[in-house]
């Protein structure tokens, strides 16, 4: 961590304490407002300013250097995101809509919506690098297979017309020109890959045309100019002999200064990429290994400090046991002995160790378990219930166990009828403007725990911190290392001390065992304890050779895909600036980009905590397969894709979906995390089966894809199943959502969004000029997905439009007739709108709700009416019982 980032870490930390301060002032004086508007913003400014303090500190988290010390910034961070999710989920139920608009609340503060834009998930799951060299080892071969399958493929096309030009030698010449004028018309059948290269070759000859005819066209004007200067004399003389060398005098002064500059800026830049601050050359991305970006490096750095900071633990683990391993293990035998007799001299009776599981005789040392006289307390009562109980039957006591479970339902459901009483009453008293309540900031279970991990930081790290100790700011400090030695060296020596302690035990419970007998009294029971398991560390495992073999026939096939780096600013698009000012006034807010951004940063981060089902519904070209792809990215997770639409027509039985359902599971389990993305889920439940399907294979598909791959997965993976479906209104919607419950509708095209596709289409090309109206060309293809609009732009640029755009410049009605070519590319986001609002639930909720508002304002205004009637009527009485008097 450099001093920028350190002193950033420390103004996180102020600034966050101050604003869970304010959230903490919030909850206890409870605050009151009067309109959901007003509370919304309130809680929306809250939620704002964290989702700044999460992404300074994300960003402290990921430059941080010092080992020891991410880990407390790691529980900072992650207290912080589940204080968002919790206010998200707040204002969920104050609003009664799925997504959050914050713009006012970020007014308030002084912030950006760039500030409030979530940059990174909080956590995420590191796979083994073993498991990881096998996926990309496997993903490696299926390239290197598909490229030579191609080489084959052109060679055989190169066979096969020089044998079919051998075998017509007896043909004439006349009719091998005819032979040679058909097989011209008829287009060669060529991969993929050579009709690219023809096309790229084609693309660069074009600019170089475009070049040429552009450089002679300048040349020309420039001549024909200095011809008719020089014919109507208005040319300037040409200057003396004298101002010419004291101009090259001038200009040889300029380019030496010049290249001094230069020259000093280059050592400047070396000086700045030796102290890791930047990179100033260019990187050549052919060869890596010599320019990583700063951000490998910072990488490298830490796993660099990582290996040598536990090589360095494990030295202290062997010295220090060398020298106080008898001494330590004899201090634990003598506490452990001392424990027994304190048990002995206290109830007669040795109390069980622990078992490994639970933290065996560790609990014992760290005064974990029971003393004697709280044992005791618990086996007399123990006794009393035996004892009551010993005269039942186990018909009896199965009786009444079912009637305890039926009295805590009773309970429960009293409680649940109470709570909908609640609710109603409240329902009913907010569509009454007379008794209206208002609202109150709703009360936090996560913002103590923000305060309780910074506390714990400051308690640990702040003595390093103020007095600079070696390590503090990059690397790791020494004594924390030798303390986490010394536990771990303690610990170990535990283990091997515990075994020789249960030995002891089971020798003092036989003595025990005789002695109650001498004495014929009886010995008293072990009772049940039911204890809570320590946490298990995650083992590192590795693949076995089945398993293996399945995904590389699962990358070869196409069903295992090649993970694309992204990030969530590669969905590009502007959040909606009036959407909360738009809910104030009780009008339907559209969720833009930004807010669908936001939505699945929500969604990425909940990978961690097991399966989840997601769909995504929007046109082709929506973005669907970006976000899939971000999601992998940012989670590391493996993509497994399954289309209906690309198997082909040979390969459809139920063996080989069943073989290819389940071994895409069993790879996903061993490679977790990782993601299923389902395509074409709209074929799968549509109503009227298209022409071109088959319904036998549809339903196939459907019962494989879908029911056969969610019951195989258990809800304790890290697998996230991701459906994308085009037309939904096409489809049996209740089949569909309820695989699919969790449904996020695609954003709608915008003016900002089209207009940045275009300004970088023309940063892109260069050809394209600069003047072009690029305002009016967004305006108009608001109607289009960002996907066909960007393959369009690319499709335009032929080699003959690049030479017509070269000599005659470029109209945007030109570029918008390509654009909107096919009118079946057209999309009527009112459709998908309406769909979601009659099907998904929180379609439904958010309708409802804005018809409740509506109402409400309706009786609102009517009852202020009354109010002023009521108002002018008793001042008119008074005026006239005045006047009488």
């Amino acid at each position: 961590m450099s001093d920028y980032y350190f002193n950033k870490w420390k103004q996180v930390l102020i600034e966050l304490e101050k604003h869970v301060k304010l959230d903490l002032d919030y909850q206890e004086t409870k605050v009151h407002d009067q309109k959901c508007c007003e509370a919304a913003q309130r809680l929306g400014c809250v939620l704002s300013k964290y989702l700044l303090l999460y992404n300074s500190s994300v960003d402290c988290l990921q430059q941080s250097l010092q080992v020891q010390k991410t880990e407390y910034i790691q529980n900072v961070v992650n207290a912080i995101t589940a204080r968002i999710l919790e206010l998200k989920h707040q204002l969920r139920k104050l609003e009664g809509y799925y997504y959050q608009y914050f713009g006012n609340g970020l007014i308030q503060h002084g912030l950006t919506f760039d500030d409030a834009d979530p940059k990174d998930i909080p956590s995420k799951i590191t796979r083994s690098e073993q498991v990881q060299a096998v996926i990309d080892e496997v993903l490696l071969r299926a390239k290197m297979e598909k490229e030579v399958c191609l080489k084959e493929v052109v060679e055989v096309e190169k066979v096969s017309s020089e044998t079919n030009s051998f075998l017509r030698f007896w043909e004439s010449d006349n009719e091998s020109d005819e032979v040679e004028k058909d097989t011209s018309e008829i287009v060669p059948q060529l991969s993929e890959e050579s009709l690219k290269r023809m096309e790229m070759i084609k693309l660069i000859q074009a600019h170089e045309r475009s070049r040429q005819v552009i450089r002679w066209d300048t040349r020309r004007k420039f001549k024909r100019e200095i011809w008719e200067k020089e014919l109507n004399g208005t040319a300037k003389p040409q200057a003396i002999f004298e101002v010419k060398e004291r101009a090259a005098a001038l200009i040889k002064k300029v380019f030496r200064m010049y290249f001094e500059i230069k020259r000093h800026r280059v050592r400047q830049c070396r000086i700045d990429e030796m102290i890791d601050i930047n990179i100033c050359t260019k990187p050549n991305y052919a060869e890596k290994s010599k320019y990583l970006t700063v951000k490998d490096q910072r990488i490298d750095k830490q796993k660099q400090y990582k290996e040598e900071n536990l090589s360095k633990i494990k030295t202290m683990e062997t010295n220090y046991l060398k020298q106080t391993d008898n001494n330590t293990a004899d201090e634990y035998r003598d506490f452990i002995r001392d424990w027994f007799k304190k048990w002995y001299v206290g109830v007669k009776f040795f109390y069980d160790i622990p078992k490994e599981e639970f933290g065996g005789s560790s609990l014992i040392i760290k005064e974990m378990v029971p003393t004697p006289s709280e044992w005791l307390e618990e086996y007399e009562a123990y006794l009393q219930e035996k004892k009551s109980n010993k005269n039942k039957t186990s018909a009896q006591k199965k009786f009444e166990k079912q009637e305890a479970k039926k009295e805590e339902l009773k309970l429960k459901k009293e409680e649940q009828r109470i709570l909908k009483m609640e609710q109603e009453l409240i329902k009913k008293m907010m569509k009454n403007p007379k008794q209206h309540p208002g609202f109150h900031y709703p009360m936090s279970k996560k913002t103590e725990n923000i305060l309780e991990t910074i506390d714990k930081y400051r308690k640990d790290w702040n003595d390093f911190d103020t007095w600079e100790t070696e390590g503090y700011t990059e690397g790791f400090v020494q004594q924390i290392d030798h303390e986490n030695a010394c536990m771990n060296t303690k610990l170990k020596i535990l283990k091997a001390v515990d075994e020789d302690m249960r030995q002891e035990l089971q020798i003092l419970k036989r003595a025990l065992q005789s002695e109650y007998k001498r004495n014929n009294e009886k010995m008293p029971e072990n009772m049940k304890v039911k204890q809570k398991k320590a946490k298990k560390h995650k083992v590192d495992f590795t693949i076995s050779e089945s398993v293996q073999e399945n995904m590389q026939e699962l990358a070869s096939s196409g069903y295992l895909k090649e993970k694309t780096s992204m990030k969530f600013e590669d969905f590009e698009g502007d959040f909606n600036f009036v959407g909360d000012t738009l809910r104030c006034i009780l009008r339907r807010a559209e969720p833009l980009c930004g807010e669908t951004r936001f939505l699945w940063w929500e969604k990425s981060g909940e990978l961690v905590l097991g399966a989840r089902r997601l769909l995504l519904v929007g046109p082709r070209g929506s973005g669907k397969t970006t976000l899939v792809n971000i999601l992998s990215s940012v989670n590391d997770a493996v993509i497994f894709e399954l289309d209906p639409v690309k198997v082909s027509p040979e390969l459809i039985s139920p063996a080989h979906l069943r073989q290819v359902v389940s071994s895409v599971v069993t790879c996903a389990r061993a490679t977790q995390p990782a993601v299923i993305h389902l395509k074409s889920l709209h074929l799968l439940y549509c109503k009227k089966v298209p022409p071109e399907q088959n319904k036998q294979n549809l339903n196939m598909f459907a019962q494989y894809f879908v029911r056969m791959l969610l019951k195989k997965i258990h809800k304790n993976d890290l697998i996230i199943v991701i459906g994308s479906c085009c037309d939904p209104w096409l489809t049996k919607t209740n089949k569909l959502l309820k695989n699919f419950p969790d449904v996020i509708m695609m954003p709608p095209t915008t003016y900002s969004t089209v207009s940045f596709i275009l300004r970088k289409w023309m940063t892109d090309n260069r050809m394209v000029p600069r003047d072009l109206n690029t305002q009016s060309i967004a305006q108009l293809l608001k109607a289009y997905s960002f996907g066909h609009i960007r393959d369009a732009l690319n499709s335009f640029l032929t080699p003959d439009n690049v030479i017509k755009i070269a000599a005659y410049g470029l109209s945007p009605q030109k570029v918008l007739d390509h654009v909107t070519e096919n009118e079946d590319n057209k999309i009527d986001y009112k459709k998908y709108q309406e769909w979601y609002d009659e099907n998904t639930p929180w379609g439904k909720r958010e309708v409802n709700r804005l018809h409740d508002d509506r109402e409400f304002l309706l009786l609102q205004q009517k009852f202020v009416e009354k109010m002023k009637k009521r108002g002018v009527l008793e001042k008119h009485q008074v005026v006239t019982t005045i006047q009488e008097e």
